[in-house]
């Protein structure tokens, strides 16, 4: 691919939050992107943040031209692509032609020879010392046998990863993470954690194809290699910053003790083999960072299949303590869902029933019995014992998916009557859409007018105009009065856009600027309500031009430029004219904003 890829600013809003769109712009216009690469399919550049050194941005492209992946070396990591990636791209569609086209990597080392590609290195390494560590995980020994002893007496085949590759990604993927953790505490990121643990991420999606096809052994063997390199790659970070991070924050890490513990306990494990892997994991959990993590693994292996309150609860002899003996610790839900896992994969559904049915997860025993064709227990025990409309949706759904309709239905019907509310809009509406495809109208329109109330959005609105047909014109009012007491302002001021009720919709905009999307109104009302929404253009404006903020001064123009054009639409051209004077005045001394200004003329 060697032509530059073609995006619209639309596509680029959908991959990033409000926040980050509106930061992306900013930067961008601040002329933050300082440098841009073209090379066969992938976009670099540098942009500048809060660092000394700017960011790093790599955007990779399909060959027909769609982002294929977008990587910052920023440590943003809360959904959607981070300000600097926005500003990058922003950069490929407003001004490709400052976008420098290179030769792709592989065409400027294909001609060198070994002792070039060498001199390469050693130079590389000199002004970037850090890459050394890259280059020992690359050409490093492949890694030892992972047990002491042997865990079984036909050892299980290697598993088909290369181990050693493994461990060199979550090594390198750990140093880039470290630098994050650096910048969270010292530079323009201190928000939330920053998530050591999903280095691990590719091991465990590895482990997770080895479980599902049977293969524990392997999985044990994978995980023992991402243990030791996060151990080593640990060891290679900051130890001061790396005692300020909070490892009980960090999902990946815990959910990668899960899977120690799962496949601990899927392999048929020897007693000696239990023990060895009880040691080895005992002395991670007290000396490696997040060792904590790795408690349920211990206590997987600890209790095997054979620890008596678990075997006891198998065989249905069900108490208070469920299957623990002693106090019931954190994780314990986390480690029955393991079991339970491990028993419907097994084929163990009784022992699934009973374990599900002793640790409290009644969702889980509910859907299995629906599973065994044992539907009207589980429609009995769910309408006596479920109390809350989200764990009715659930059952509901499991039932109409073994085509027992009907009790779905009338499960969640009376789902709708119980006292508490979470989950009730989702459950009406559900219950709506299947009572009305199956003939039961009446039951349908009591769950949408439910579902309206709860969730006073345009397509519940629209849900009922359209279904109610003759009847609609005798109750839209019912219907408005519930819009006009709604807490949800957006959702009311899509209805009233939707009716041309614009002087409703108008007022909420400016009770809650923050909460509803003002650009949406002022597209909509300003054919009619020129004044107001030019108003709206001109103070986004304003507040940019009068704080001087030069960096903005090109967001402002737009604001500027759609306001003028809101009042010409109008017959407006001598308001806009002496109002652009005004601001030529006002303004004069600002010398990179007035330029600016004349191209509104």
């Amino acid at each position: 691919m060697t032509d530059l890829p073609r995006l619209t600013e639309d596509r680029i809003r959908k991959r990033a939050t409000p926040q980050s769109w509106e930061r992306g712009w900013d930067y961008f216009s601040g002329g933050a992107v300082l440098r841009a690469v073209w090379r066969d399919g992938v976009l670099t550049a540098e942009v500048e943040g809060s660092q000394y050194e700017p960011y790093q941005v790599t955007v990779e492209f399909t060959p027909d031209g769609e982002i294929e992946s977008a990587e910052c070396t920023c440590p943003y990591d809360w959904g959607g692509d981070c300000k600097h990636i926005i500003a990058t791209l922003l950069y490929l569609i407003h001004r490709p032609e400052e976008i420098e086209k290179r030769s792709p990597l592989a065409d400027l080392l294909s001609g060198l020879s070994r002792e070039q590609l060498v001199e390469l290195v050693r130079t590389l390494a000199r002004i970037h010392p850090e890459i050394v560590e890259d280059v020992e995980d690359f050409v490093g020994a492949p890694t030892p046998p992972p047990a002491a002893v042997a865990l079984s007496p036909t050892p299980a085949p290697p598993p088909s990863v290369d181990l050693a590759a493994l461990q060199r990604q979550i090594r390198a993927d750990l140093r880039a993470k470290g630098q994050g953790l650096y910048e969270m505490y010292y530079g323009d990121y201190y928000e939330g954690d920053i998530a050591l643990g999903e280095v691990l991420r590719p091991a465990m999606e590895r482990v997770r194809e080895l479980l599902d096809a049977g293969d524990a052994r392997s999985a044990l063997a994978v995980l023992e290699a991402a243990t030791i390199a996060w151990l080593e790659g640990c060891r290679r970070l900051d130890q001061d910053l790396l005692e300020e991070w909070e490892p009980d924050w960090d999902e990946d890490l815990n959910e990668f003790g899960q899977f120690w513990a799962e496949a601990l306990l899927s392999a048929d494990l020897t007693r000696a083999e239990r023990a060895h892997w009880e040691e080895r994991l005992d002395d991670w959990a007290d000396t490696m960072p997040g060792g904590q993590a790795l408690e349920v693994a211990v206590a997987a292996v600890v209790q095997g299949w054979d620890y008596p309150p678990l075997v006891a609860v198998l065989q249905g002899h069900i108490t208070e303590k469920g299957a623990w003996e002693d106090e019931v610790p954190d994780f314990a839900d986390d480690l029955a869902l393991i079991r339970l896992r491990i028993l419907e994969r097994q084929g163990r559904f009784e022992e699934y029933l009973n374990l599900a049915e002793a640790e409290g997860q009644f969702l889980l025993y509910l859907q299995m019995l629906i599973r065994l064709g044992r539907s009207n227990q589980a429609f009995a025990e769910a309408r006596e014992c479920l109390t809350e409309p989200e764990g009715i949706h659930i059952v509901a759904q499991a039932l109409a998916g073994h085509k027992q309709i009907d009790l779905a239905l009338d499960l969640a019907a009376h789902g709708l009557m119980l006292q508490s509310a979470r989950g009730r809009a989702a459950l009406a509406e559900w219950l709506r859409d299947q009572a009305w495809a199956h003939g039961r109208t009446d039951l349908a329109l009591q769950a949408a007018w439910q579902a309206f109330r709860d969730r006073t959005r345009l397509e519940n609105y629209r849900w009922l105009r359209e279904h109610l047909g003759k009847e609609w014109p005798s109750r839209q009012a019912e219907a408005l009065q519930i819009v006009a007491s709604s807490t949800d302002p957006q959702g009311a001021v899509d209805i009233y856009l939707y009716e041309r009720m614009y002087r409703e919709a108008i007022a909420l905009a400016d009770q809650h600027p923050w909460e509803v999307n003002v650009d949406r109104v002022i597209e909509a009302v300003k054919g009619e309500f020129p004044d107001w929404a030019f108003g709206k253009c001109r103070r986004r404006a304003e507040e940019i031009m009068d704080a001087g903020k030069a960096g903005e001064y090109d967001v402002a123009i737009r604001w500027l430029r759609r306001g003028r054009d809101i009042l010409l639409d109008a017959g407006r051209q001598t308001q806009w004219d002496a109002y652009l004077r005004s601001l030529l005045e006002k303004h004069q001394r600002k010398y990179k904003l007035v330029p600016m200004l004349k191209t509104l003329m």
